[in-house]
């Protein structure tokens, strides 16, 4: 892509090319004629940026600041905008825009993903709830440390007894179990919307701690 030349005060030219970062934002670099670089930066309009009448030379409407800023006219700033549209086209057309642009729809989708599960998980109703679920996962879990610790009981050599156990202690303890994983799957039945959003939630913990790990 040709450079936009634009004379400049000081009879110096300036060479200004449209740059496209990582990111796909577009800014201008301007270089003189001994290929050192004058400014870069965003094509701002002059009145829109805020810059004081008086000093904004005669016919010009835009700028690139720096410290030594380069002005335009309303038709080479319309130049300009037509490079820089020109090399973000071709930029979002190229296997790398188009996989920034994949990645952006990643992003926003996981931001109004997160905002949903927000929005249920952390109004007045959703606390009760995720409480609610917390309190029969961990009655289930409870059963389950009391049978380990009654079997280990059972087979203590100091005064265990694994008849008591088999016969009385584990049949009591499964039925104990059943009836709280039954009380957790009623649960999760009638509340389809908490388990969503806590599935998407540690789905979303083990995704971020793989990217970081």
């Amino acid at each position: 892509m040709e450079p936009f030349v634009k004379p400049l005060p000081d009879g110096r030219t300036a060479y200004v090319t449209p740059v496209i970062n990582a990111f796909g934002y577009l800014s201008y670099t301007a270089v003189g004629d001994d290929g050192r670089r004058i400014t870069n930066g965003s094509l701002y309009d002059a009145a829109e940026r805020g810059v004081a009448p008086e000093k904004v030379p005669a016919g010009c409407t835009h700028l690139i600041p720096g410290t030594v800023p380069v002005w335009f006219t309303p038709e080479d700033a319309e130049q300009l905008t037509a490079l820089g549209k020109a090399a973000k086209d071709t930029f979002d057309a190229s296997a790398e825009g188009r996989q920034l642009a994949a990645w952006r729809r990643e992003q926003d989708e996981r931001t109004k993903a997160s905002a949903a599960r927000t929005a249920v998980l952390s109004s007045a109703e959703g606390k009760v709830l995720v409480a609610r679920r917390a309190a029969l996962a961990a009655e289930a879990a409870a059963v389950l440390d009391v049978d380990e610790d009654q079997r280990a009981r059972a087979h203590d050599d100091e005064g265990g007894d694994p008849g008591i156990y088999y016969r009385e202690q584990q049949p009591a303890n499964e039925a104990a179990y059943e009836r709280a994983r039954e009380a957790l799957a009623v649960f999760d039945v009638e509340h389809p919307q908490i388990i969503a959003a806590l599935r998407e939630q540690k789905a979303e913990e083990v995704r971020r701690h793989l990217e970081f790990d």
